[in-house]
């Protein structure tokens, strides 16, 4: 199993493993307090149907968590967008799979003339499938940070030094364009979407998150200003205190707000432009 990111995009090569994740969920759901032992469920048709019908919903759910996790991924990655992250992947993650996996049985249920609430499935059934989804969540957050540490590993050289990536695919409407990284005056986010701006003034869509240009950029030409911003030191036109210890740097092309260095980092920013 595995997962990369090319062009900043989640891609979980995890088909197989979704397909086995909902197939054992729905045998422990449909053999959770039977009599019978699984050799007797094994010759019985009925065992097969039910286990069918609770794949087909399981793996409807998992492929759902699947493909919220995706798009979070991509516009609210964890390290910058950490509080709101959590929420919408507590919602859109877990509650809602679990709402959908009540109205699936439900019409489940319906098929066979049976009303869900005269069944076990509100006590036994739906805590199985919400451990699941928060097992698969758990999955996937633990995977994302793995992914981090594999990124950085796979850029450090036999030396344990890194090597900056010297070419970026941006976007332009439909088109890829490689573009030098020297050409480039700095890296920004702006609404949902990340941005490189070159110094005629050009702004070119990116598809990785900003943590991602960072550990792509492992040079001194660069440095994160903050969690909006990524300057070339060419850019740099001058810096002025601010209060409480922070300063605001001045780039050229000029940038559409303010750029504040908070005072956590003004040291490591002094310490970069005086290199």
């Amino acid at each position: 199993m595995s997962m990369t990111s090319e062009g900043g995009k989640s891609g979980y090569n995890d088909i197989y493993f979704r397909i086995i994740i909902a197939l054992a969920a729905a045998h422990i759901i449909v053999s959770f307090g039977v009599k019978e032992s699984i050799f007797q469920l094994l010759l019985m048709w009925g065992y097969y149907r039910s286990v069918g019908f609770s794949f087909l919903i399981a793996f409807l759910l998992v492929t759902l968590v699947y493909f919220v996790t995706k798009i979070l991924d991509k516009h609210y990655d964890w390290k910058n967008y950490t509080a709101e992250r959590i929420g919408l992947q507590i919602t859109f993650g877990l509650i809602l799979p679990a709402v959908a996996a009540f109205l699936l049985a439900t019409l489940y249920f319906g098929l066979f003339g049976m009303k869900i609430l005269n069944t076990g499935y509100l006590r036994f059934d739906f805590p199985v499938i919400v451990i699941m989804l928060l097992l698969l969540n758990v999955y996937y957050l633990a995977f994302y940070f793995y992914r981090q540490w594999q990124f950085i590993e796979d850029k450090t050289t036999k030396g344990g030094k890194q090597k900056g990536k010297a070419v970026f695919v941006v976007h332009q409407g439909a088109k890829n364009i490689p573009l030098s990284v020297d050409t480039i005056c700095y890296f920004y986010h702006d609404g949902t979407y990340n941005f490189a701006r070159t110094f005629d003034r050009q702004d070119f869509l990116i598809s990785q998150p900003l943590d991602e240009m960072q550990l792509q950029l492992q040079d001194k030409q660069f440095f994160r200003v903050n969690r909006q911003m990524i300057v070339n030191f060419t850019a740099c036109k001058h810096f002025e205190p601010l209060e409480f210890g922070r300063l605001e740097l001045f780039v050229t092309p000029t940038a559409k707000e303010p750029i504040i260095i908070s005072q956590k980092r003004t040291k490591l920013f002094k310490e970069w432009i005086e290199r």
